[in-house]
């Protein structure tokens, strides 16, 4: 085994490569990585075959994104820099990684631990600031996508046509060039990421990411705050409020998402901002509807992305997700009358072992009466050492495709925006 304690040199060249999957978590990871290596005199390069060094910050919460990860290490070795492997699969599949790469790696949870591999630098990874942003294309149609404020409204009728997708997003659209009205002196187009956590406390049967981030690790108010008021010094105004488990938040340091919101809010007061809360759980959704509303009434909140994954209860019980489908299609059909114009997102997967028709059916009307603006389509994926690998009957591929094509043409129906992912 070689030693992976990498000694300090001046001058050096590094290559940060994002995650493939673009996942928003580990790309703010790399971002925050490259700001590392800055801090402590490194040339943060864009030629990886310049680089001394090459950290590659992986995600894999399928198998495909493990297989990906694999390809691209074969990839790198070829270059003369040495490989440092952070992100999901040090912690997620170290076994698969293990028989192609022998070298420095760095899980999620152990971010940390990057230190040990530069024991000389002067600030350590701890010390280093978070970062708010990473190159990533906006999604298709947001109100944030700086040219969608300039669509007219013959625009949006020629391209939803009069559907309630139309009414809806004349009504965010209308929201948002009163908000860059108010805002005129800043850039509200960009987005601004605040990482509330690390770690997950659920877990459901079926994920792999979760032994990669390990248990909830939340920072403390006075600390998001502190960054909350720079960065409205800065002119920040369009927040992203983003962790492994947001849902979680607090329930480590005797707090909760409610009391950081409601801190932030104080901050806040003399400015108009927008929020977008991201990957909450639907269970924290029904469970604080009545404190999230008013947020939502005054359209501070204007986006919400929930990891649904279906509408079947007896699908969800076997996920270890614990919620009931009509107590959210209710909340969420609540938060859209408080304000018509909420952006609601949602990833779905199909395929579930022993999912069957009548299961996909109740995803169908879920998706007929939330109306989606933004869904990721995705089919099941399994690890074969997962809880949910052992359950079975097995759905077929041609079943799944089949209920993967029935949704897309629902939510084509619809104007939902869509992503199809394969994860196989």
């Amino acid at each position: 085994m070689k030693e992976n304690r990498i000694i300090l040199n001046s001058n050096k060249r590094v290559f940060v490569l994002d995650p493939s999957s673009k996942c928003p978590l580990r790309s703010l990871d790399a971002s925050r990585i490259r700001n590392y290596f800055s801090v402590n005199n490194f040339i943060v390069t864009d030629a990886i075959e310049h680089a001394d060094y090459i950290v590659y910050v992986t995600c894999s919460v399928s198998p495909k994104d493990v297989e990906n990860n694999l390809k691209a290490i074969k990839e790198i070795k070829q270059y003369n820099g040495q490989l440092i492997v952070m992100g999901c699969m040090p912690g997620a599949n170290p076994n698969e990684l293990r028989t192609l790469f022998d070298g420095p790696m760095v899980a999620t949870k152990n971010i940390n631990d990057i230190d040990k591999y530069f024991p000389d630098f002067k600030i350590k990874f701890n010390q280093t600031p978070e970062s708010h942003t990473y190159n990533i294309a906006e999604e298709k149609n947001s109100i944030f996508n700086s040219k969608f404020d300039n669509y007219s409204l013959s625009w949006l009728l020629l391209h939803y046509g009069l559907s309630e997708t139309f009414f809806r997003k004349r009504s965010q659209l209308n929201d948002f060039k009163k908000f860059k009205i108010i805002n005129s002196r800043y850039n509200v187009n960009d987005k601004c990421f605040i990482i509330t956590s690390y770690g997950c406390n659920n877990n459901c049967s079926y994920c792999n990411i979760r032994k990669a981030v390990g248990k909830i690790r939340s920072r403390t108010i006075e600390d998001i705050v502190a960054e909350y008021n720079n960065l409205l010094d800065k002119g920040y105004r369009n927040f992203h409020f983003i962790a492994d488990d947001i849902g979680s938040y607090g329930v480590d340091i005797n707090s909760s998402l409610t009391n950081l919101l409601d801190a932030l809010s104080v901050t806040d007061k003399k400015h108009t901002v927008k929020w977008s809360l991201h990957g909450i759980n639907p269970s924290w959704i029904i469970k604080n509807r009545n404190i999230l509303k008013p947020y939502i009434k005054e359209k501070k909140v204007w986006n919400i992305t929930l990891a649904i994954e279906s509408g079947s209860n007896r699908i969800i019980k076997l996920m270890n997700r614990n919620y009931i489908s009509e107590e959210l299609v209710q909340t969420l059909k609540i938060f859209r009358k408080t304000n018509s114009g909420l952006r609601i997102a949602s990833l779905l997967f199909f395929g579930f072992p022993t999912e069957t028709e009548e299961d996909f059916n109740y995803t169908v009307k879920l998706i007929q009466n939330i109306k989606f603006d933004y869904v990721r389509v995705t089919y099941y994926y399994e690890f074969d050492y997962l809880p949910a690998a052992k359950l079975s009957p097995k759905v077929s591929t041609n079943d799944m495709e089949c209920r993967i094509n029935k949704t897309n043409r629902i939510l084509f129906r619809q104007k939902s925006d869509l992503q199809f992912l394969t994860g196989k």
